[in-house]
């Protein structure tokens, strides 16, 4: 039997630079361990959280929706005792905010309301076609008293560690779009500000392809989110594209007056208006392609941006370097979460759009 290679003994400043950025993160998390029954469950549950409840679904979960037939195989093995997944909750100023678990709780509440009619069951065949209110009361109540293992997150826990749980833990069944989960849990001016953009007629002409397997207002959102988000912070990007979308968002929702949107929205309008101009088609590999990849689009965008900002009367002469292999080869997706990466194929852009 080989023996195996043997271990690559790293600096010891590298191993504490590990060592950090694991502690660092953990800390971001600090919740409590407990176990709710059932009946509480649905006792302090509310569809939205201004209607009193205790327990409540965040807007970002809200298109997440089980079939019936997933609600009741669900009940079933509450019914059965199976050990189910916990729920995670975010404590909200007393409230629970469900992270993960809100088709549980939904479909506990759909129940216990007689909203739900059981479909056909795997074990518990009799029960098929009853509602809450026809079974047993000793049923009803050992479903009442079911314990249902549940982590409360503190609420100092940061918004976007809270966001990248539900991304890392959604039992859902649905990936829902990184811009749909902004949408519904970062609101503010910026935000609304992408949104506009992103829906605007004249972005929708320089990216009418979008992927068959992305949902295209999402996809157009999350494209504008990166060009505003790196047109000014991407000296400052290291690692880990959501988190640092999630916190600029976080931060120019509370930071930009309505004078910054307004000169954001334009700046946007002259850009795009630019690109339509010299090169309507940069977004794409060629004129043929079926996808537009977002490494190449933060390439043209931002670089495009950098360059105006730096020569507002720029009147470039050849832009036929936009489909060249020099910038095919910095917009290949392998290493597309690189800082160097990033910098380099905007830096690219702007440096050869300034070079005339």
């Amino acid at each position: 039997m080989p023996k195996p290679p043997p271990p690559i003994l790293l600096p010891q400043e590298d191993l504490n630079e590990i060592t950090d950025a694991v502690e660092n993160a953990r800390r971001d998390v600090r919740y409590q361990v407990t176990d709710y029954p059932v009946e509480l469950l649905v006792g302090k549950f509310r569809q939205e959280p201004e209607d009193e409840g205790d327990i409540y679904i965040p807007d970002y979960q809200r298109k997440l929706r089980w079939s019936e037939e997933a609600q009741s195989y669900f009940i079933e093995s509450v019914l059965l005792r199976i050990p189910v997944p916990p729920i995670f909750f975010y404590d909200v100023k007393g409230q629970l905010e469900i992270v993960d678990g809100s088709q549980r709780v939904r479909t506990l509440a759909n129940f216990v309301h007689d909203e739900l009619e059981l479909t056909p069951l795997e074990k518990l065949d009799a029960l098929t076609g009853l509602k809450f209110s026809q079974l047993p009361p000793a049923i009803q109540k050992r479903l009442f008293n079911t314990p249902i293992r549940s982590f409360v997150l503190d609420e100092g826990t940061d918004e976007s560690t809270r966001i990248e749980l539900f991304r890392r833990l959604n039992t859902s069944g649905k990936t829902l779009h990184d811009a749909e989960i902004r949408k519904g849990a970062f609101r503010g001016k910026f935000l609304e500000l992408i949104i506009e953009c992103a829906s605007s007629d004249l972005f929708k002409r320089l990216s009418p392809k979008i992927t068959k397997a992305s949902d295209a207002e999402s996809e157009r959102q999350e494209l504008v989110t990166r060009f505003f988000v790196y047109s000014d912070l991407y000296k400052e990007f290291r690692h880990d594209v959501r988190r640092f979308l999630d916190q600029a968002v976080i931060k120019f929702n509370k930071s930009m007056n309505p004078k910054e949107i307004e000169r954001k929205r334009n700046e946007f309008t002259e850009v795009m208006a630019f690109i339509e101009k010299h090169y309507p088609t940069g977004f794409y590999r060629n004129p043929k392609s079926a996808t537009l990849p977002r490494v190449r689009f933060e390439a043209i965008a931002v670089g495009t941006c950098l360059a105006l900002r730096a020569e507002p009367n720029l009147d470039p002469k050849d832009t036929s370097w936009i489909h060249s292999e020099d910038l095919y080869s910095l917009v290949r997706t392998d290493a597309s979460n690189s800082g160097p990466r990033l910098r380099a194929r905007i830096d690219y852009v702007r440096d050869r759009l300034l070079a005339g």
